[in-house]
């Protein structure tokens, strides 16, 4: 069984000629470029999906949930009665100009009680008791001395956050309504 070992390796074949091995074929190289490419193509999509998907999460907060964190921290302080007032004041036309885009926050007091639209875009079910707090903060604005009372700070923020809870229930509620409608 002993084998001569240089009988095992086969013999090359002397017809094939060594520039046969170097022929390429042109569709080789094209088909690996565009697999590479594609794949490339591909990992840039799930990237750009995927950062958009992230910054889908990351929401901006509402003029309520900004308004809310105001009303927070003015509950915590709770400062004199005229300053609370003028903060409270502008929390809400803050909010009333982010939520229903009046231009309460960019006027005087005098010219809000002027203007024949104001408060339009607010829901009609709200557009009286956010009048009587804006008439109310505006008087305590201008009122002058006025004692430091805590427990009535506590009822105007509070009066306030309903005030605003109801304009954003009720916008829902409109939007519903409106959708419903169109269908």
């Amino acid at each position: 069984m002993k084998e001569n070992i240089l009988d095992a390796i086969p013999a090359l074949e002397n017809d094939i000629p060594p520039a046969e091995f170097m022929v390429q074929n042109f569709w080789i190289p094209v088909a690996w470029g565009l697999g590479i490419g594609l794949l490339l193509v591909g990992i840039g999509l799930w990237l750009i999906i995927r950062h958009k998907r992230r910054q889908a999460r990351i929401l901006p907060p509402t003029p309520l949930q900004v308004a809310f964190g105001e009303l927070e921290r003015l509950a915590e302080e709770l400062p004199p009665l005229r300053e609370c007032s003028l903060r409270l004041s502008m929390v809400l036309r803050t909010y009333l100009t982010g939520q229903v885009q009046d231009p309460a926050l960019y006027e005087t007091h005098e010219e809000f009680s002027r203007r024949l639209d104001a408060l339009s875009a607010v829901p009609a079910s709200c557009r009286y008791e956010t009048r009587v707090l804006l008439e109310r903060l505006a008087d305590m604005k201008y009122a002058g001395d006025v004692p430091q009372d805590p427990q009535k700070a506590r009822v105007m923020i509070e009066e306030a956050r309903s005030v605003m809870s109801n304009i954003d229930r009720a916008r829902s509620m409109e939007a519903l309504a409106a959708a419903a409608q169109s269908k």
